[in-house]
C-alpha cells in the first residue's frame, strides 16, 4: 500500500495498479500509526428481530450456528474522501454503521489490489468485524497478469506472499479473489495452487483470516458465472475459504448448492451474492432486497451484500441517513447480531459515525485561535474520518419495518419509448415513504410515535464528536435496547451517561428521570441515577451504581412520556475506595 502527501499535505491512500507496481512498493511500505486490531467476539448471536426490547429475553445462538454476512462495499469506484489518512472536511460522505449484524467487510475498488483504507479498517476492528481487500483483474490486458503470475511456481509464491504482507503489515484479515478474465485452461492447476497456497500461507501468519473467492472463471479458464456451486468452481471453492455467488441465481440453484457443500459441512462457506443495485438480482434489490435475502436464508447459505451504499448513491447524500435506516430494518429478520467482547476494559460510546457538520468536544464546538485577527473563531468544522468512528448501536429500530407495500402502474407515455418511473408507497409504523425514481419524500403519519419508543440520531447536536443518540419515549414500560455487548470486570460496574433536554409532553424536565438498564442470563435490570450533575453547556452526567460485575446488554429509559439526547456512555468498574 502506497501513501502520498497530496496538495495541502493531507495524506492520501492510493490502490496498486499494476503488478509492476505492486512489486516497486512492497518492500517500502509507509507504516500507518494507530490501526487497531479485531476486537474479540463471543461464539453466540442473537436474531436480528430481538432488538426488539419488547423481547425480554433474547435467545442466544451458537455463532457457528448460522450463516454469516458479508457486506461488500462499491461506491463509485472506491477511494474517495474515505483515501484520506487523517480525514477530510467533506462531511456529506459514505459512512456505514451497522457493524453488529456482519461478519466480514469487503472493501472493493476496480483497481488491481484493493487495500482498505486505514478509517474502515479500524472501524470494522472496533467492532469485531474482520475486513478483507479486493483483488480483481478485468479488462484488456489482464489475462497477461495471471499469465505472468502463474508461469513458475516461483512467481505464484511471490505475488501470494506480497498480498499476504501487505495484509500483515496493514492489519486487515485476507482477500477477496475476482478474477474476471480467461486464464489458460492449461494454467487452471497452477491458479488453484496459487489460492490453496495464498490461504494456508495467511493462516499461519494472520489469526481469523480468510480467502473468498468470486463465482466467474470455471475449471476450463473460461469467464463463465455460474450463480451456483456445482463442478466446474468446485476445486476453487475446495482451496479457500468460502466462494461469493455470482447474482444472478436461481431457487434451484441455490437448493443444488447447498446439497454439494453439506458432503463436507460447509454450506455457511457459501456467500450468496445479493445486488442492492438489482441487476439480474431475484427481487430487483433496493428496498426489495430483503426477497432475495429470505429466498437465501431458507437454504441455510450465508449472503453476500454487494453495494448497499446505494442508499446514499441512488437517493443522495441529503437522505441518506433515513433511507439507510430504513434499508437495513427490512433485512433485520434474516440477519445475525455478533456481540463484542469488553474484558476488563471500559465501554465508551458518543455514538459518533465518522461524519459530522460540526465537531464537538465537552458539549462545545471546537475552537482554535487565528494569530492575524487575535480572535477565537470556530474550526472549519465539518469532518469525515470512519478512524474516529465510536461503538454504534443495534441495527435499525423495529418500527422501520414496512407494514404495506403499493406499487402504482408505470406510465406509458405516447412520446417516450420507456415509461415513467413507477410510483412505490411504503408504511411503516409511523410515516408513508414514496419513492419515485430518484426521489423519495416522508410523511408522517397522525400521532406516529404513538405508544412505540424509537431512537434516531443527531448530526445537529453533539456531546463529542459529530453527532449523538436521540431517544422518543411513549411506552415507560419499555426501553431503548442500544448495545449487545459482553462487558465485564472483577468488580461492580459503574456507568456514566451523559445526556441533555430530558423532556416530557408536559415540558417539564425536573419530572422525568433517566433509567439504565443492564441485561444478563437472569433477565434486565434497570437502575436509577445515583447523582445527577451539571456537565458542560447544557448537558448533564448520571452516575449509575450497580450490582453486577458483567453484562450483555446495555439499554436506556425514561421514568415519563418524553425525548432525550445521549450523548456518551461509559461503563467501568467501581473504584476501590480510598483507605484513611
Amino acid at each position: 500500500m502506497q501513501s502520498e502527501t497530496m496538495e495541502e499535505n493531507k495524506r492520501v491512500v492510493q490502490p496498486f495498479k499494476s503488478l509492476e507496481d505492486l512489486y516497486s512498493k512492497i518492500d517500502k511500505l509507509e507504516y500507518w500509526s494507530g490501526i487497531i486490531s479485531l476486537r474479540k467476539s463471543t461464539d453466540y448471536v442473537y436474531q436480528g428481530t430481538d432488538i426488539d426490547a419488547q423481547i425480554d429475553r433474547p435467545r442466544r445462538l451458537q455463532r457457528d450456528s448460522v450463516p454469516k454476512t458479508i457486506v461488500c462495499h462499491d461506491l463509485m469506484g472506491g477511494y474517495l474522501e474515505d483515501k484520506f489518512i487523517d480525514g477530510s472536511n467533506v462531511n456529506a460522505s459514505y459512512h456505514f454503521y451497522h457493524w453488529s449484524i456482519v461478519d466480514t467487510f469487503i472493501y472493493f475498488s476496480h483497481y488491481f489490489v484493493t487495500v482498505p483504507p486505514f478509517g474502515w479498517i479500524n472501524a470494522a476492528h472496533k467492532h469485531g468485524v474482520k475486513i478483507l481487500g479486493t483483488l480483481i483483474t478485468e479488462g484488456t490486458g489482464s489475462q497477461a497478469i495471471w499469465d505472468e503470475i502463474l508461469k513458475s511456481r516461483n512467481s505464484i509464491i511471490k505475488f501470494a506472499d506480497a498480498l499476504v504482507q501487505l495484509a500483515q503489515f496493514y492489519k486487515f484479515e485476507g482477500w477477496l479473489l475476482n478474477i474476471e478474465n480467461e486464464i489458460n485452461e492449461a494454467d487452471i492447476t497452477k491458479l488453484t495452487f496459487f489460492i490453496q497456497y495464498l490461504t494456508e500461507n495467511i493462516h499461519q501468519k494472520i489469526e481469523d483470516s480468510e480467502i473468498i473467492w468470486y463465482d466467474s472463471v470455471i475449471n476450463t479458464g473460461k469467464l463463465i458465472w455460474q450463480n451456483e456451486l456445482n463442478d466446474k468452481n468446485q476445486c476453487f471453492f475446495d482451496s479457500c475459504d468460502g466462494i461469493f455467488l455470482n447474482y444472478n441465481w436461481s431457487d434451484s440453484g441455490l437448493i443444488e448448492s447447498a446439497k454439494r457443500a453439506k458432503n463436507t459441512d460447509r454450506v455457511k462457506d457459501i456467500y450468496v451474492g445479493l445486488d442492492v443495485w438489482g441487476r439480474g438480482c431475484p427481487g430487483g434489490g433496493g428496498f426489495n432486497s430483503a426477497y432475495a435475502l429470505g429466498k437465501i436464508r431458507n437454504q441455510g447459505l450465508s449472503a453476500a451484500i454487494f453495494a448497499p451504499a446505494w442508499t446514499f448513491e441512488y437517493f443522495g447524500p441529503e437522505t441518506f441517513p433515513r433511507v439507510e435506516n430504513i434499508f437495513w430494518a427490512q433485512l433485520m429478520e434474516y440477519l445475525y447480531i455478533h456481540v463484542p467482547i469488553y474484558e476488563n476494559e471500559r465501554f465508551v460510546t458518543t455514538f459518533c459515525r465518522g461524519a459530522g457538520e460540526k465537531y464537538y468536544e465537552f458539549g462545545t464546538q471546537i475552537t482554535f485561535y487565528d494569530p492575524e485577527t487575535k480572535a477565537t473563531v470556530l474550526t472549519n468544522s465539518s469532518f469525515y474520518n470512519m478512524s474516529m468512528q465510536r461503538h454504534q448501536m443495534i441495527a435499525a429500530c423495529p418500527h422501520l419495518k414496512f407494514i404495506s407495500i403499493k406499487l402504482l402502474p408505470a406510465v406509458q407515455k405516447d412520446d417516450k419509448l420507456k415509461p415513467e418511473p413507477q410510483l412505490c408507497t411504503y408504511e411503516t409504523w409511523h410515516e408513508i415513504v414514496k419513492v419515485l425514481g430518484k426521489r423519495i419524500t416522508f410523511d408522517d403519519k397522525p400521532d406516529s410515535y404513538a405508544g412505540i419508543n424509537c431512537t434516531q440520531f443527531s448530526y445537529d447536536l453533539s456531546y463529542e464528536g459529530g453527532g449523538c443518540l436521540k431517544i422518543i419515549t411513549r411506552n415507560i414500560r419499555s426501553y431503548h435496547r442500544l448495545f449487545f455487548v459482553y462487558v465485564g470486570f472483577s468488580r461492580e460496574i459503574q456507568a456514566r451517561v451523559i445526556y441533555r433536554n430530558c423532556n416530557t409532553d408536559s415540558g417539564d424536565d425536573d419530572k422525568s428521570s433517566l433509567v439504565l438498564l443492564l441485561g444478563n442470563g437472569y433477565g434486565v435490570t434497570s437502575y436509577l441515577p445515583r447523582d445527577t450533575i451539571q456537565y458542560g453547556l447544557g448537558w448533564k452526567m448520571s452516575i449509575f451504581h450497580t450490582n453486577v460485575r458483567t453484562t450483555h446488554e446495555i439499554g436506556v429509559g425514561l421514568t415519563h412520556v418524553g425525548s432525550c439526547y445521549i450523548g456518551k456512555i461509559i461503563l467501568e468498574e467501581t473504584r476501590r475506595p480510598r483507605h484513611m
